[in-house]
């Protein structure tokens, strides 16, 4: 099966879309960070010290038509791996707890996130130990992302 291609996200998307939420002030901050930026300027604000729990607030509250095209970053700066090691925890915890909730309310619209979503989990999974040292403050990852890849096989793309 084979799914659309997304758009490329203008400027004019972004100001309908901040228009059509009356201004939501998440929505405008998101543009000043993600809008007409580079690849390297978006993922350095991922790798600035603890601002990935905010790119990962960013990317929670985004309308679907943002999110979809932005979120791969996410899943990227997972895997890449530059962040302290004391804060594996924290960017497993973000992640997951996104992408639990962009699941639930069905915001993937194509199956390219889902697969780089997947890749993430697999990330994770492969290297537990550095991510799961923290179950007393995050709980234990791996009931989490075996239901995440349970969600994801079985998650219906809807076309939009």
């Amino acid at each position: 099966m084979s799914y659309p291609i997304m758009k490329k996200i203008t400027e004019a998307d972004w100001d309908r879309l901040i228009k059509e939420l009356r201004y939501d002030e998440d929505v405008v901050y998101a543009k000043k960070i993600f809008w007409n930026k580079s690849d390297k300027e978006i993922m350095d604000t991922f790798e600035s010290g603890f601002a990935f729990t905010e790119r990962s607030e960013e990317l929670l509250y985004m309308p679907a038509e943002l999110f979809n095209y932005y979120y791969h970053y996410f899943p990227e700066f997972v895997i890449r791996g530059n962040y302290d090691r004391l804060d594996t925890p924290s960017v497993a915890n973000s992640f997951i707890q996104l992408l639990e909730e962009k699941l639930e309310d069905h915001s993937f619209h194509y199956e390219g996130p889902l697969m780089l979503a997947n890749n993430a989990l697999d990330f994770i999974w492969d290297n537990i130990d550095r991510f799961n040292y923290a179950p007393d403050i995050y709980g234990d990852f791996l009931p989490r992302i075996k239901a995440l890849k349970h969600s994801i096989q079985h998650y219906s793309i809807a076309r939009h």
